[in-house]
């Protein structure tokens, strides 16, 4: 049998090479980005080299026509100064002959200001685009200077993360690999047929195949805790203070408490979630969904996009069809438990008002109920939507399994 299927071992060691292969692509990307910044430094650089000669081009030509004016202005004194004195001598024809000329050079004066104001107004805008194109320069040299900071510090903490948990997945890898290593061929049968399950094409998921599903053997139960300690940091924390807190004598008790309260309700989410996740494309856990009155619940668990019609039990609303959705609460614990959150668990059948259908999981311990109070539970959460399934192991075998799995913890750290 190939270990490695188990888990989806090769998934783990191809994530590291993918994560690796994230942080040269990442720093390719950074520095992309850097050469475009470049790039529009050297665009907003070249505008502003020819911003510049235009302008020095708009002053010379400025210069030019303020001299023509100059010029003209003069002609026009002088033919002034001519038409009073041809004036003064009563010459008629002298008189005409500097009237002439002043009206020549009083039209070349006008022209020359027209031009020269031109001048002036086209050397304003172009001192006007100088300016534009020196704030682009220092703007986009900025841009660039800020992109490369946050390149730098993004690149360190891609690289930091990356190797974190590259090293995680490693780890995880490898102790997943000894732990498989240590199973009998008949447990590591059971635990591929779980996790290779798939549901069966173009025919229903019945009541069966789901109670089937959910009737897993200790060899199933301690793989799945085995799994999240290798891989999710939070539980391995929870599990090793609890294998320190065992070692102080007296504590066993208390510590056992602990274990049936916190890891056994885990271990029933995620025993629920791996029953069903195969039978749809994408699993949502813990969405929060807010009720009328403000208040909120989270769903432990949406699948999304049956690959089969899916059958929950018979009547209306309790089956979905292909493509489908399916909400799912999970609780675990004994009889008295159970009945105690029937308001608790009408309240949260209300996350699932959206989906298609839903149920409430529940381990076999509500059969331990008297018939009334048994019915009752069944007939309210029905009625809120969301009915009742007690298929998951009793509540003690559950318990069990997880005291073993953190004592033996326990042990393998004393020695």
């Amino acid at each position: 049998m190939d270990d490695v299927k188990v888990f989806e071992l090769g998934t783990l060691l191809n994530t590291v090479k993918s994560l690796s292969s994230i942080n040269t692509e990442t720093e390719n990307h950074c520095k992309d980005g850097i050469r475009e910044a470049d790039v529009v430094i050297q665009q907003t650089q070249e505008e502003l080299s020819i911003s510049e000669g235009l302008l020095n081009a708009a002053r010379a030509d400025e210069a030019i026509k303020l001299a023509r004016q100059l010029e003209a202005d003069a002609r026009m004194a002088r033919a002034v100064a001519e038409e009073a004195a041809a004036i003064a001598s009563g010459n008629p024809v002298a008189i005409a002959a500097a009237s002439a000329e002043v009206s020549l050079a009083g039209a070349e004066l006008a022209q020359a200001t027209e031009e020269y104001q031109q001048a002036v107004q086209h050397r304003e805008r172009l001192e006007h685009r100088y300016e534009l194109a020196q704030k682009c320069v220092s703007i986009a040299q900025e841009m660039r200077d800020t992109l490369q900071l946050r390149f730098n510090y993004s690149q360190a903490i891609v690289a930091e993360t990356i190797g974190f948990g590259n090293v995680r997945l490693q780890q995880a890898y490898d102790d997943l690999s000894r732990y498989l290593s240590r199973l009998s061929p008949a447990v590591r049968a059971e635990v591929e047929s779980f996790y290779s399950y798939e549901p069966e094409k173009n025919k229903p998921v019945t009541p069966k195949d789901v109670h089937d599903r959910l009737n897993v053997s200790s060899g199933v139960v301690n793989a799945i805790l085995e799994y999240l300690y290798c891989t999710d940091l939070k539980f391995r924390g929870s599990v090793d203070r609890l294998c320190q807190q065992l070692l102080v004598p007296g504590n066993e008790t208390s510590v056992e408490t602990k274990i049936k309260k916190n890891i056994v309700g885990r271990l029933s989410e995620e025993l629920v979630i791996r029953c069903f996740a195969p039978m749809g494309g994408r699993v949502e856990t813990q969405g929060r969904y807010y009720l009328e009155d403000g208040s909120y619940t989270k769903a432990d668990m949406i699948l999304y996009d049956l690959k089969e019609p899916l059958i929950l039990g018979k009547g209306s609303g309790m089956g979905a069809q292909k493509g489908g959705n399916l909400g799912i609460e999970v609780k675990s614990g004994y009889k008295e438990y159970l009945y105690a959150q029937l308001s608790h668990m009408e309240k949260q059948a209300k996350g699932h008002s959206k989906c298609d259908i839903s149920c409430t999981v529940c381990t076999r311990d509500i059969t331990d109920l008297p018939p009334d109070k048994e019915e009752l539970l069944r007939t309210k959460l029905k009625e809120a939507g969301s009915p009742m399934m007690g298929m998951l192991p009793y509540k003690v075998k559950l318990d069990e399994d997880c005291i073993v799995f953190v004592k033996t913890k326990a042990e393998d750290k004393n020695v």
